[in-house]
């Protein structure tokens, strides 16, 4: 049935109103002040510290920082790029870590030595909210460490460019636009991992899964991308992307 011309109006006038109410909500909910909230810490440490994902057995340990940041106003995370110097893994994205060092005291001592040597961020900047469980990735378990490491310049960092080529930061708001955000389906690994296009450089596989565990702990309001998780994958010989490409490799460690 058409609509009236005045019906027409009138409907495409309420969806506006809409649209308009949900950005100023997500506006809202994005703000640093609430974001860095202590009830949004609390509740964002409880989410995180209770995700889990399969590790692997007898697997050597890894940490990575996941840097929240304040970066022109806005909150985001930063990133860093992997030296073309490397042998392994090098150009893609990543974020601040490695593997643990037989000195490391823990993994949260490791993640925080790497991001020393890889960015010169110094441990009294680092406020750690929280460690998560081990994620198995291949022949390593990574565990990632949230934390908040205040205002950066991306640009002016000291970065160690045997380890890393750039930092970048993407924003909160765009890391949940729903309009940046694709998919890659793995083959070996049999998972589905979100792929973010926010940023300077496309953020995905390992890295990208993190960042999503991330973002439903920080922003679950806002952030409403769901994807498959490695439990309630079944195997599979094919992959089906919508993403750049279908050659998923590891992003990190």
């Amino acid at each position: 049935m058409k609509l009236p011309a005045t019906s027409m109006h009138l409907s495409l006038r309420a969806f506006s109103i809409t649209s308009k109410r949900r950005v100023d909500m997500i506006n809202s909910a994005l703000k640093p002040e609430v974001v860095l909230s202590e009830s949004n810490r609390k509740a964002c440490i409880e989410r995180f510290k209770s995700m889990r994902v399969p590790k692997s057995h007898n697997a050597a340990e890894a940490a990575v920082l996941v840097p929240l940041c304040l970066y022109k106003g806005e909150l985001g995370l930063l990133y860093t790029l992997r030296s073309m110097r490397l042998t392994t893994n090098r150009g893609q994205v990543s974020f601040p870590g490695g593997m643990r060092d037989e000195n490391d005291v823990n993994l949260q001592e490791t993640a925080l030595r790497e991001t020393w040597e890889e960015l010169k961020i110094p441990r009294e900047k680092i406020d750690v909210w929280t460690t998560g469980n081990l994620i198995g990735k291949v022949d390593v378990n990574v565990m990632p460490v949230l934390a908040y490491i205040g205002e950066v310049e991306p640009e002016k960092m000291e970065i160690n460019h045997d380890e890393v080529e750039e930092v970048f930061v993407v924003s909160l708001q765009k890391l949940c636009d729903p309009e940046l955000i694709r998919f890659t389906t793995f083959r070996h690994q049999v998972a589905t991992l979100p792929s973010y296009l926010g940023g300077k450089y496309r953020v995905w596989g390992f890295t990208a899964g993190i960042t999503h565990m991330a973002l439903e702990s920080l922003v679950p309001d806002v952030y409403e991308f769901k994807f498959f998780t490695l439990k309630s994958m079944q195997k599979s010989s094919t992959i089906k992307s919508n993403s750049f490409d279908n050659n998923a490799t590891h992003s990190k460690i």
